[in-house]
C-alpha cells in the first residue's frame, strides 16, 4: 500500500544514450533497465541539460542553467575553484528537513576544492564515491590523483567503481533506518569515459568486432547488472510498493561531440554510445544530447505505462516534493513545474516555456513550448550571433525540417523568450588553453599526486593571453587538422592549375 511519506530512489547514470538500452533497439542487452521500464511508468520525453554538471545541478535546484549559474561541468579542483552555490537550498536538504535518511552513493561532480560545495555539507547524511567528473573504474583516478571517498574523507578501496556504487547502494537499503523514509541518489559514473569493464564483461561481447564497440557493450551492460541488482534489494527488502524509483540519464551519449572539445578531452573518442538516430550528441541541445531514457515506478500508484508527458530535469524536484506531500513556501522559486498531478491523472499537459542548455565550447538552448522546440546554437569565444531552428518536436523527432521561415510568429516569439534569460554564471566560459592544460583527461589515468580530498596540490593559473591564443590555435589546428589539409590541397591544385593555364 503506498504511503504519503515514499523512499524516494533516484537512479542516475552518466552519459547513457538513448539508443543505448535496449528497449530502444540497442545491440547492448540491459534487460533489468528494460523490466523496470515495463513495470514502471516509461517517460517517453524526459529531457536533461546537454551535460553533467548543469543536469545534476537542475535536478537538485529545480532551476534551469542560468538561475543556478552551473552552465558548463566543473573541472579539477586544481584547474578552477568553484562549486555549485552553497546558498541555493537543493534537494535532500527539503527531504532532510521533514524526518528523511537522506544518502548519496556515486558521482557529485558539483564542487570539490571548499567544503560548503560538499554534499555532507548540502542535506546528505553520508555520501560516498567520487566528487569530480570522468574517474578510472578501476583506479578511481582523476587528472592524476586519487578521487574516492567516505563522507569527504579520502578512501582508498579496490573495486570496479559501478559495482562499489551500488554495494553502497544496496548496503544503505538494507539497513536503512526503520522510523525514517529514505532519499537515496545512487550517481553512477558509467558508461563515461574512459571506457572500462571487468575481463568477464568484456567476453560476453567477444562477438563483435570492433573492440570498442565490446568495451562499451561490457560496460553499459555492467551497468544495467548493477541496477538491477539495487532494485532486487528494494523488492527483497520489502519496499516495493513505498518507494518511488526513479532512473534517467544526465544527459545524451559521446557520439558526434564537438571536435574542439576531442581534442580537449580526447578520452571521449573511445565511447561508442547511440541516439539511435536523435540529431545531436553529449553537449548538443539538439534531441541526441538532451533527450534520454527515464523512468519512473512506485509499484501500486505509478506503473505499467508510457508516458508522453514532456519532463525536464528541473521538474524532479517540485514533483518529488508533491508526491511525497512535502509542503514549501519556496515552490515559487523553481523552474521547474510540479508534474506529479499530471502522472497521475495521465494528463498531458504540453511545456510552456521550459528551457534546457548549457555552454561548454557551444553556447546550446532548446526552448519548449506546446509541440515547438527552438533550437539555438553559438559558439562561446566567437562574437557572433546565434543560429536558430525551429521544429515541430512532436511530428518532427529528428529534427530535419527547420520551420522557423514558415511560423514566423512562433519562431519569433520564442526568440524573445531564449535570448530574455537573465544569466547567472558561477563557473565562467571555458577557457579552452587552461582546459587543455590542466583539465581533467590530461594525465590519462596515472596517479601522480596526493588525493584529491587531501587537499594537497597547488591551483594553476590559466595561461596568458598570448599563450592562450596560440595554444587554442594549436587546437584549432589538431581539430580541423583534416579539413584543413583538404583546403591545403586544394589551394595547392589550383595554384598548380593556374600555373601550367599560364604557360599556354
Amino acid at each position: 500500500m503506498a504511503t504519503d511519506k515514499p523512499n524516494v530512489v533516484i537512479i542516475l547514470t552518466d552519459d547513457l544514450g538513448w539508443g543505448d538500452v535496449s528497449y530502444h533497439g540497442s545491440y547492448i542487452p540491459t534487460p533489468n533497465i528494460d523490466q523496470l521500464a515495463k513495470d514502471g511508468m516509461e517517460l517517453n520525453r524526459f529531457y536533461s541539460n546537454p551535460v553533467c554538471s548543469p543536469t545534476r545541478a537542475s535536478l537538485l535546484t529545480g532551476l534551469n542553467i542560468f538561475n543556478h549559474g552551473v552552465v558548463r561541468p566543473f573541472m579539477n579542483p586544481a584547474a578552477e575553484q568553484t562549486g555549485m552555490p552553497p546558498e541555493l537550498k537543493i534537494m535532500p536538504q527539503y527531504f532532510k528537513e521533514v524526518g528523511y535518511q537522506t544518502a548519496l552513493s556515486g558521482k557529485w561532480h558539483l564542487g570539490t576544492a571548499k567544503e560548503e560545495f560538499w554534499p555532507t555539507n548540502r542535506g546528505f547524511e553520508t555520501s560516498y564515491g567520487h566528487m569530480t567528473g570522468g574517474i578510472g573504474y578501476f583506479d578511481h583516478t582523476a587528472a592524476g590523483r586519487l578521487d574516492w571517498h567516505r563522507n569527504e574523507s579520502t578512501l582508498k578501496e579496490e573495486g570496479y567503481s559501478t559495482e562499489l556504487i551500488a554495494n553502497e547502494a544496496i548496503n544503505i537499503i538494507k539497513n536503512k533506518d526503520q522510523s525514517r523514509p529514505l532519499f537515496l541518489y545512487v550517481a553512477f559514473n558509467a558508461p563515461h569515459t574512459p571506457i572500462e569493464a571487468p575481463l568477464e564483461s568484456i567476453e560476453k561481447f567477444s562477438y563483435l568486432e570492433d573492440e570498442k564497440d565490446q568495451l562499451y557493450a561490457a560496460n553499459v551492460n555492467a551497468l544495467d547488472k548493477e541496477i538491477g541488482r539495487i532494485i532486487k534489494t528494494i523488492q527483497a527488502e520489502n519496499l516495493l510498493e513505498e518507494t518511488i524509483i526513479l532512473f534517467f540519464s544526465d544527459n545524451g551519449p559521446v557520439f558526434d561531440i564537438n571536435p574542439i572539445v576531442k581534442v580537449i578531452a580526447p578520452n571521449l573518442i573511445n565511447a561508442k554510445g547511440s541516439t539511435a538516430g536523435l540529431s545531436g550528441s553529449k553537449t548538443s541541445a539538439m534531441e541526441g544530447g538532451i533527450r534520454v531514457p527515464a523512468v519512473i515506478w512506485w509499484k501500486g500508484v505509478i506503473e505499467k505505462e508510457k508516458s508522453e508527458q514532456f519532463f525536464f530535469v528541473q521538474d524532479v524536484l517540485p514533483t518529488l516534493l508533491a508526491a511525497a506531500n512535502i509542503k514549501t513556501s519556496e515552490i515559487d522559486k523553481f523552474d521547474g513545474d510540479d508534474k506529479w498531478s499530471n502522472l497521475i491523472t495521465r494528463q498531458i499537459v504540453p511545456p510552456k516555456n521550459a528551457f534546457i542548455g548549457s555552454r561548454v565550447i557551444s553556447d546550446e538552448r532548446a526552448l519548449f513550448n506546446d509541440q515547438w522546440k527552438l533550437y539555438s546554437a553559438k559558439p562561446v569565444l566567437l562574437p557572433i550571433s546565434p543560429s536558430y531552428q525551429l521544429f515541430n518536436i512532436i511530428e518532427d523527432p529528428f529534427e530535419k525540417n527547420d520551420l522557423s521561415e514558415e511560423e514566423v510568429e512562433i519562431f519569433n516569439a520564442m526568440k524573445k523568450t531564449i535570448t530574455s534569460y537573465i544569466e547567472r554564471d558561477v563557473v565562467g566560459d571555458m577557457n579552452p588553453a587552461h582546459a587543455y592544460l590542466h583539465g581533467d583527461d590530461r594525465q590519462g589515468g596515472i596517479e601522480l599526486g596526493t588525493p584529491w580530498m587531501d587537499g594537497n596540490y597547488e591551483l594553476s593559473s590559466p595561461p596568458s593571453l598570448v599563450s592562450s591564443i596560440l595554444i587554442f590555435i594549436w587546437i584549432l589546428i589538431q581539430a580541423f587538422k583534416y579539413q584543413l589539409a583538404a583546403v591545403f590541397l586544394f589551394v595547392v591544385l589550383v595554384f598548380y592549375a593556374n600555373k601550367k593555364l599560364g604557360r599556354k
